[in-house]
């Protein structure tokens, strides 16, 4: 009983399985000609004589799908039949996007061989030659079939016709495939491409230019035409400039959100590739706008590395925050973090509780008595009538406890946000606004004051005492070198041994001098400071610094509403036939117009 059963079970398995065997389509194509012959009114007729041999065991060949060049075809004006017999009910392929279904009645049957025959009138197939007006263009490549459907090679031959007042010394090729042969016949002429051994599952693009003195009409287009129509049919290109877009959206976006607002990243990237593929024309929309946006966002990420305050409780009307120093200024008028820290590091210089061991890149050490805990440090300064101001005492321990190592190189990341947050405290309950405008009138006053002073030892007090407001001053590497144009060269007295010069001759203590044999200290003062600022900046931002998360949009809040939604998500989860049309056709038109007669079929 048990084995009548099996084998019950084993023919109905055959009948399931044997049928479905016998539905793939596989076959060859031996032989292939395609007659292309242009009409005066820019249409061409195209003429297949195709030889199918349906393979053993295959589907019958009961259906044909033809690629043509556009859409713009007319069903009417198409005919077809099979080995001589007549054919009728093609309709617009089911298959491919651009072609039709030519229906084989008698089908041909495995092991059998059969020659169809299918002619189609195109519109618009005749374009202006672009390189030369006296020319029409033609490009086509004859219908393929998709590689899994397709056994053998194939001798395949494109034939092109032109009337026979047309010179054939004049017909020019075009796409690096030359003619295989002019061929001189009654009435007519024609060029030919023969293609021996070759598949029928890819595209033989052709093309040629030839005299269109006996055309009516042929197809114009401009430049930009050719460039869209090039951009339209060039499905793969557009997938690489699609792929770069979404790269440098990504790199542009998250550098604006600071890395975060992935929940509204990863829609967009679904949904733009989509749009893309479905409209060229806002693909290439997307260029310039990604271009835009790209520009505007560095823009705002530009303005954000100069803006690094955390909100001050500014009381409007109220009184002006007195007493601050430079560096605390610079810090209010949001200077570069990079000038902070020279106003810092350069006020330490000149009051001796630091010394230059080299310029470039600045290193300083601590002065040996300095060498003391922090309250000890203050009593010994101040025994020599300085003043160690406490946001100064980080910076030092800094450099006593890493000797030798160029300032640069010091992570004074958290010595530089507690400037910026004792700054912003002191600031609580003052106007910000007028304390601002206050401390910008110092700088002002400061160069007005050192501009008059005509004695140059008197000059040089002044600027030694003043050189953190002074320099707070934007352009005040200008107004060095205008002082160095005039004769007046500023060299500090604490600066490096290139920078301050020599010593005046005779001179005891440090020295105060060297200005007239120098040469350029101005500049070299200038220069110098402005390298050194530079290079601080390289390593102090609002970000690295912690005084600011990066980029100019934060998007957490969404990423964090959008994870509690996935995660709402999961916990209510927790709880609770034939063969395929294909193929194509990209035509890029380089130097001519062009139309191009593709294919993609399937049966």
């Amino acid at each position: 009983m048990r084995t009548a059963r099996w084998l019950v079970a084993a023919c109905l398995l055959a009948l399931l399985v044997s049928p479905a065997a016998a539905q793939e389509w596989s076959f060859s194509v031996p032989k292939m000609l395609l007659e292309v012959t242009p009409n005066p009114d820019a249409s061409a007729t195209l003429s297949y004589t195709i030889e199918f041999y349906c393979n053993e065991g295959a589907h019958s060949i009961d259906v044909v799908d033809m690629g043509l060049p556009h859409s713009g075809y007319d069903i009417s004006n198409m005919s077809a039949s099979i080995n001589g017999t007549p054919l009728s009910g093609i309709t617009r392929s089911t298959y491919i996007d651009i072609g039709v279904e030519v229906p084989i009645f008698p089908p041909i049957e495995p092991g059998q061989t059969g020659t169809l025959h299918f002619e189609a009138t195109m519109p618009d197939m005749v374009y202006q030659d672009t390189t030369n007006s006296e020319l029409g263009s033609l490009r086509v490549t004859p219908t393929w079939w998709e590689g899994q459907y397709v056994t053998g090679t194939t001798v395949l031959g494109i034939v092109v016709y032109l009337p026979d007042s047309v010179d054939l010394e004049q017909v020019v090729y075009q796409l690096g495939e030359p003619f295989d042969r002019k061929m001189q016949m009654e009435g007519k002429k024609g060029v030919a491409w023969v293609f021996e051994e070759t598949r029928a599952d890819g595209e033989h693009m052709v093309g040629l230019s030839f005299p269109k003195h006996w055309m009516e009409r042929v197809i114009k287009q401009t430049v930009w035409d050719l460039a869209w129509k090039w951009w339209t049919e060039s499905s793969g290109t557009r997938t690489i400039v699609g792929l770069l877009m979404l790269i440098a959206f990504g790199i542009w976006y998250f550098r604006l959100t600071g890395g975060t607002g992935t929940c509204l990243f990863i829609p967009l990237v679904i949904i733009l590739p989509i749009l893309w593929a479905a409209s060229p024309g806002l693909e290439a929309l997307g260029i310039p706008i990604l271009v835009l946006f790209f520009i505007f966002g560095e823009r705002l990420l530009a303005k954000s590395k100069r803006s690094y305050l955390p909100p001050i409780e500014s009381v409007p009307g109220g009184e002006i925050k007195r007493g601050l120093t430079a560096p605390e200024a610079a810090v209010l008028l949001e200077r570069p973090l990079g000038d902070v820290l020279t106003l810092v590091i350069f006020g330490m210089m000149r009051k001796d509780l630091v010394a230059v061991t080299r310029e470039d890149p600045l290193t300083v050490e601590l002065a040996e008595i300095y060498h003391v805990t922090r309250g000890e440090r203050r009593k010994r300064a101040a025994k020599g009538g300085t003043v160690i101001r406490g946001y100064e005492q980080p910076f030092l321990d800094a450099v006593m406890e890493k000797p030798g190592t160029p300032i640069p190189d010091l992570d004074l990341s958290k010595e530089i946000k507690a400037l910026v947050t004792n700054v912003v405290e002191r600031m609580e309950g003052f106007d910000l606004d007028r304390t601002k405008e206050y401390y910008e009138s110092i700088v002002l006053k400061a160069w007005k004051e050192a501009k008059v002073i005509g004695d140059v030892e008197k000059r040089d007090e002044y600027v030694d005492n003043n050189i953190g407001w002074l320099m707070l001053d934007t352009g005040y590497p200008r107004h060095f070198h205008t002082w160095h144009n005039s004769g007046y060269h500023y060299a500090p007295r604490w600066a490096g041994p290139s920078v301050a010069g020599p010593s005046v001759s005779g001179a005891s203590g440090p020295a105060v001098g060297g200005r007239t044999s120098a040469g350029d200290v101005a500049a070299s003062f200038a220069g110098w400071s402005e390298n050194v600022a530079g290079r601080m900046a390289a390593t102090m931002d609002p970000v690295s610094v912690g005084l600011k998360d990066g980029g100019v949009m934060n998007l957490g809040g969404m990423d964090k509403v959008g994870m509690n939604f996935l995660d709402s998500m999961a916990k209510s989860s927790g709880s609770g036939g034939g063969g395929g049309g294909g193929g194509g056709c990209a035509c890029a038109c380089a130097g001519c117009a062009c139309a191009c007669a593709c294919a993609g079929g399937g049966r």
